[in-house]
């Protein structure tokens, strides 16, 4: 069963924040936190709330480059009627990342920034011990870390990045870590055809031959292959579980013309684009 306390929010949250302190500095984030008060006396549930806060600091932690910060802050609404508690993060916009917060009463809702991404929880001031306790708990929660599957319209497979990086979870957990950093910077930077290994090699803050060995060892291909290898691997799950034309296709995922972006599809997977699209068009029709 799942209490409700009424207690400090603010030793709270600066209590959970510094306990992240050394995850955060293992993989070179700077974690702060901050608060417009000294001392809040709020009705909360514990439990849920530090399980939506662990999840997505972690998941941040995780997914942004070297020398990124996390800033996690309280303060008071405009009528001192709410708290508002804000997980902001500089370097990438990660509202395109998928389960990055656990889903219960204490959900929060994102926003992109110029340079990163805020996310943003109200927790009301009055009335808080009338909010239902709920004891179920999200199906995500029982799915590896980072695995996502793809296929919902059609049938189901998984990622080839992602399967990578479930693997490495198991006995290389650092160098799982490493990699989803750079899958989640290939991402967030999909469209923008100017992302090359330049540009990732700069995200990571890292040398061009640092890069490319630690890539090398890790899965056999330098860096500018295996950015296009995710773009193709984005292309051919939009072909299958979108309706956009192949044309919004390739330029959603940085291919400069569609002749090329024909060219290497086939290239790796044996069939043109438009083919692919045609033979889709009699199954939304069943």
């Amino acid at each position: 069963m799942i209490y409700s306390s009424n207690a400090d929010i603010v030793a709270f949250l600066k209590g959970l924040t510094q306990s992240l302190h050394p995850y955060a500095l293992a993989n070179e984030v700077h974690l702060s936190f901050s608060s417009g008060m000294k001392k809040q006396m709020v009705q909360y549930q514990p439990f849920l709330l530090s399980q939506s806060l662990v999840q997505l600091i972690c998941n941040m932690i995780n997914l942004l480059p070297p020398k990124s910060k996390i800033k996690v802050r309280i303060n008071y609404g405009a009528d001192n009627q709410n708290l508002t508690v804000e997980i902001e993060n500089t370097s990438i916009n990660l509202i395109l990342v998928n389960e990055i917060a656990a889903q219960s009463i204490y959900s929060f809702i994102g926003n992109p920034l110029s340079h990163g991404t805020i996310y943003r929880l109200v927790l009301q001031l009055q009335h808080m011990a009338s909010v239902p306790i709920q004891t179920t708990n999200t199906s995500t929660n029982n799915l590896p870390q980072f695995y996502r599957e793809i296929q919902k319209r059609l049938h189901s497979h998984f990622n080839q990045a992602d399967k990578l990086i479930a693997t490495l979870e198991q006995n290389q957990p650092h160098e799982a870590a490493f990699m989803q950093k750079i899958n989640t910077l290939i991402k967030v930077n999909l469209e923008d055809e100017n992302f090359d290994s330049d540009a990732l090699c700069k995200a990571m803050h890292m040398s061009r031959t640092q890069l490319f060995r630690r890539l090398k060892s890790l899965i056999r291909q330098a860096p500018a292959i295996y950015i296009k290898t995710i773009r193709l691997q984005k292309a051919k799950e939009m072909l299958e579980t979108t309706d956009f034309t192949v044309s919004e296709i390739a330029y959603k995922t940085g291919f400069q013309t569609i002749s090329h972006f024909s060219k290497i599809y086939k290239k790796q997977y044996g069939i043109v684009p438009s083919v692919f699209r045609q033979s889709k068009k009699p199954a939304t029709n069943e």
